[in-house]
Protein backbone atom coordinates (compact mmCIF):
# COMPACT_ATOMS: atom_id res chain seq x y z
CA UNK A 1 0.00 0.00 0.00
CA UNK A 2 1.00 3.49 -0.92
CA UNK A 3 1.41 6.33 1.99
CA UNK A 4 -1.27 9.31 1.85
CA UNK A 5 1.10 11.38 3.59
CA UNK A 6 3.99 13.60 1.61
CA UNK A 7 7.49 13.17 1.77
CA UNK A 8 7.53 9.40 1.74
CA UNK A 9 8.24 6.48 4.05
CA UNK A 10 10.31 8.88 6.88
CA UNK A 11 7.70 11.38 7.56
CA UNK A 12 4.94 8.32 8.15
CA UNK A 13 7.41 7.42 10.50
CA UNK A 14 7.69 10.73 12.62
CA UNK A 15 3.64 11.32 12.32
CA UNK A 16 2.77 7.87 13.46
CA UNK A 17 1.08 9.01 16.45
CA UNK A 18 -0.96 11.27 14.10
CA UNK A 19 -1.94 8.90 11.56
CA UNK A 20 -3.00 5.18 12.70
CA UNK A 21 -2.44 4.11 9.36
CA UNK A 22 1.05 5.56 8.54
CA UNK A 23 2.60 3.25 10.95
CA UNK A 24 1.36 -0.08 9.13
CA UNK A 25 2.69 1.59 6.22
CA UNK A 26 5.97 2.00 7.17
CA UNK A 27 6.01 -1.67 8.95
CA UNK A 28 4.79 -2.92 5.61
CA UNK A 29 8.06 -1.34 4.40
CA UNK A 30 10.63 -2.90 6.67
CA UNK A 31 8.99 -6.63 5.78
CA UNK A 32 9.47 -5.82 2.18
CA UNK A 33 13.30 -4.58 2.87
CA UNK A 34 14.26 -7.75 4.95
CA UNK A 35 12.77 -9.89 2.65
CA UNK A 36 14.46 -8.55 -0.06
CA UNK A 37 17.93 -8.58 2.28
CA UNK A 38 17.10 -12.30 3.00
CA UNK A 39 16.57 -13.08 -0.61
CA UNK A 40 20.27 -11.47 -1.57
CA UNK A 41 21.95 -13.44 1.52
CA UNK A 42 20.72 -16.67 -0.46
CA UNK A 43 21.53 -15.94 -3.49
CA UNK A 44 24.59 -14.57 -2.70
CA UNK A 45 24.19 -11.11 -4.86
CA UNK A 46 26.11 -8.34 -3.43
CA UNK A 47 24.54 -5.69 -5.89
CA UNK A 48 20.88 -6.97 -4.75
CA UNK A 49 22.06 -6.70 -0.85
CA UNK A 50 23.61 -3.29 -1.36
CA UNK A 51 20.74 -1.89 -2.83
CA UNK A 52 18.55 -3.76 -0.08
CA UNK A 53 20.96 -1.89 2.54
CA UNK A 54 20.54 1.63 1.12
CA UNK A 55 16.89 1.13 1.37
CA UNK A 56 17.41 -0.04 4.87
CA UNK A 57 19.15 2.24 6.13
CA UNK A 58 16.27 5.12 4.97
CA UNK A 59 14.31 3.71 7.02
CA UNK A 60 16.10 3.82 9.68
CA UNK A 61 16.88 0.02 10.25
CA UNK A 62 19.79 -1.51 11.60
CA UNK A 63 22.08 -3.11 8.75
CA UNK A 64 25.06 -4.01 10.75
CA UNK A 65 24.82 -7.74 9.98
CA UNK A 66 23.98 -7.25 6.42
CA UNK A 67 27.02 -4.93 5.93
CA UNK A 68 29.13 -7.30 6.92
CA UNK A 69 27.39 -10.29 5.13
CA UNK A 70 28.04 -7.67 2.01
CA UNK A 71 31.84 -7.51 2.69
CA UNK A 72 32.09 -10.67 2.25
CA UNK A 73 30.12 -11.87 -0.05
CA UNK A 74 32.42 -8.56 -1.90
CA UNK A 75 35.16 -10.18 -1.15
CA UNK A 76 34.85 -13.52 -2.21
CA UNK A 77 34.09 -11.57 -5.76
CA UNK A 78 36.92 -10.30 -6.13
CA UNK A 79 38.60 -13.48 -5.51
CA UNK A 80 36.69 -15.12 -7.95
CA UNK A 81 38.77 -15.90 -11.11
CA UNK A 82 35.67 -14.87 -13.32
CA UNK A 83 35.95 -11.26 -11.23
CA UNK A 84 39.71 -11.18 -11.58
CA UNK A 85 39.44 -11.56 -15.38
CA UNK A 86 37.53 -9.07 -15.67
CA UNK A 87 39.33 -6.37 -13.51
CA UNK A 88 42.28 -7.22 -16.11
CA UNK A 89 40.06 -6.81 -19.18
CA UNK A 90 38.95 -3.68 -17.79
CA UNK A 91 42.13 -2.40 -17.03
CA UNK A 92 43.80 -3.12 -20.45
CA UNK A 93 40.55 -1.36 -22.11
CA UNK A 94 41.88 1.60 -20.65
CA UNK A 95 45.11 2.05 -21.90
CA UNK A 96 46.67 3.19 -18.84
CA UNK A 97 49.44 2.00 -17.64
CA UNK A 98 49.05 3.49 -14.02
CA UNK A 99 45.76 1.58 -13.86
CA UNK A 100 46.99 -1.58 -15.22
CA UNK A 101 49.85 -1.40 -12.38
CA UNK A 102 47.20 -1.28 -10.20
CA UNK A 103 44.85 -3.54 -10.98
CA UNK A 104 47.78 -6.25 -11.49
CA UNK A 105 48.67 -6.02 -8.16
CA UNK A 106 45.06 -6.08 -6.89
CA UNK A 107 44.34 -9.32 -8.89
CA UNK A 108 48.06 -10.56 -7.37
CA UNK A 109 46.97 -10.58 -3.84
CA UNK A 110 43.40 -11.81 -4.35
CA UNK A 111 44.11 -14.58 -7.12
CA UNK A 112 47.69 -14.98 -7.80
CA UNK A 113 47.08 -17.81 -10.34
CA UNK A 114 44.74 -15.58 -12.82
CA UNK A 115 45.48 -16.64 -16.32
CA UNK A 116 45.19 -13.20 -17.30
CA UNK A 117 48.35 -11.89 -15.09
CA UNK A 118 50.69 -12.96 -17.77
CA UNK A 119 49.65 -10.60 -20.73
CA UNK A 120 48.73 -7.89 -18.15
CA UNK A 121 52.43 -7.66 -17.40
CA UNK A 122 53.65 -7.94 -20.46
CA UNK A 123 51.37 -4.69 -22.15
CA UNK A 124 52.42 -2.98 -18.68
CA UNK A 125 56.21 -3.85 -20.03
CA UNK A 126 55.06 -2.31 -23.30
CA UNK A 127 53.37 1.05 -21.24
CA UNK A 128 56.91 1.36 -19.59
CA UNK A 129 58.90 0.99 -23.01
CA UNK A 130 57.12 4.43 -24.43
CA UNK A 131 56.94 5.85 -21.69
CA UNK A 132 61.12 5.39 -21.64
CA UNK A 133 60.91 6.70 -25.23
CA UNK A 134 58.52 9.78 -24.24
CA UNK A 135 60.79 10.67 -21.24
CA UNK A 136 64.01 11.07 -24.02
CA UNK A 137 61.95 13.34 -26.49
CA UNK A 138 60.75 15.94 -23.63
CA UNK A 139 64.17 16.00 -22.96
CA UNK A 140 65.30 17.25 -26.17
CA UNK A 141 62.15 19.24 -26.63
CA UNK A 142 63.69 20.68 -23.20
CA UNK A 143 59.93 20.87 -21.87
CA UNK A 144 60.80 20.46 -18.31
CA UNK A 145 56.97 20.82 -17.33
CA UNK A 146 56.03 17.96 -19.34
CA UNK A 147 59.07 15.92 -17.92
CA UNK A 148 58.13 16.89 -14.39
CA UNK A 149 54.60 15.06 -15.02
CA UNK A 150 55.87 12.13 -17.16
CA UNK A 151 58.31 11.47 -14.51
CA UNK A 152 55.73 11.26 -11.57
CA UNK A 153 53.52 8.79 -14.06
CA UNK A 154 56.57 7.13 -14.71
CA UNK A 155 57.34 6.13 -10.78
CA UNK A 156 53.11 5.08 -10.78
CA UNK A 157 53.56 2.70 -13.95
CA UNK A 158 56.35 1.36 -11.82
CA UNK A 159 59.31 2.13 -13.97
CA UNK A 160 62.28 1.54 -11.34
CA UNK A 161 63.93 4.49 -9.69
CA UNK A 162 67.19 3.86 -10.91
CA UNK A 163 66.12 4.21 -14.83
CA UNK A 164 65.00 7.33 -13.83
CA UNK A 165 68.36 8.91 -13.24
CA UNK A 166 68.68 10.27 -15.99
CA UNK A 167 65.37 11.96 -16.61
CA UNK A 168 65.75 13.63 -13.37
CA UNK A 169 68.73 14.60 -13.83
CA UNK A 170 67.97 16.30 -17.16
CA UNK A 171 64.92 18.15 -15.16
CA UNK A 172 66.64 19.42 -12.67
CA UNK A 173 69.46 21.19 -15.40
CA UNK A 174 66.35 22.73 -17.24
CA UNK A 175 65.15 24.45 -14.39
CA UNK A 176 68.39 25.82 -13.46
CA UNK A 177 68.53 26.65 -16.64
CA UNK A 178 65.27 28.57 -16.87
CA UNK A 179 65.84 30.41 -13.24
CA UNK A 180 68.97 31.74 -14.35
CA UNK A 181 68.25 32.94 -17.54
CA UNK A 182 64.95 34.31 -17.67
CA UNK A 183 65.71 37.21 -15.08
CA UNK A 184 68.78 38.19 -16.87
CA UNK A 185 66.67 38.83 -20.04
CA UNK A 186 64.24 40.88 -18.09
CA UNK A 187 66.86 43.10 -17.14
CA UNK A 188 68.52 43.70 -20.47
CA UNK A 189 65.32 44.72 -21.42
CA UNK A 190 64.85 47.27 -18.14
CA UNK A 191 68.36 48.84 -18.36
CA UNK A 192 69.25 48.34 -22.42
CA UNK A 193 66.91 51.03 -23.94
CA UNK A 194 66.46 50.95 -27.53
CA UNK A 195 69.25 53.27 -29.25
CA UNK A 196 66.78 55.75 -31.27
CA UNK A 197 68.47 57.81 -34.13
CA UNK A 198 68.83 61.52 -33.00
CA UNK A 199 70.06 64.95 -34.84
CA UNK A 200 73.34 66.04 -33.24
CA UNK A 201 72.77 70.05 -32.71
CA UNK A 202 76.44 70.61 -33.61
CA UNK A 203 75.91 69.36 -37.21
CA UNK A 204 72.49 70.82 -37.54
CA UNK A 205 73.82 74.37 -37.45
CA UNK A 206 77.30 73.33 -39.11
CA UNK A 207 75.16 72.98 -42.19
CA UNK A 208 72.98 75.93 -41.85
CA UNK A 209 76.19 77.70 -41.41
CA UNK A 210 77.72 76.18 -44.08
CA UNK A 211 74.57 77.11 -46.40
CA UNK A 212 74.84 80.85 -46.82
CA UNK A 213 78.35 81.03 -47.48
CA UNK A 214 78.09 78.61 -50.21
CA UNK A 215 75.63 81.10 -51.59
CA UNK A 216 77.99 84.20 -51.46
CA UNK A 217 80.96 82.42 -53.13
CA UNK A 218 78.42 81.16 -55.82
CA UNK A 219 77.59 85.08 -56.04
CA UNK A 220 81.18 86.14 -56.57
Amino acid sequence: PQCPLMGGVQVCVRRAEEMGGCESCASSRRKEVENLINDAREKGDSRELKEAIRRAEDLGMDVLQARQLYAELSKSERQSPDRAQEMLRWALSTQDGVVLLQVIEEVSVINPDCTGLRPAKRKLREFQAEMMVRLQKLIRFKDSQKLSASIERARLMGIAASELIFAERALKELEESQLFNTPRRQSEDITTPKATPRRSMGNAVAKESARPSADLTSEN
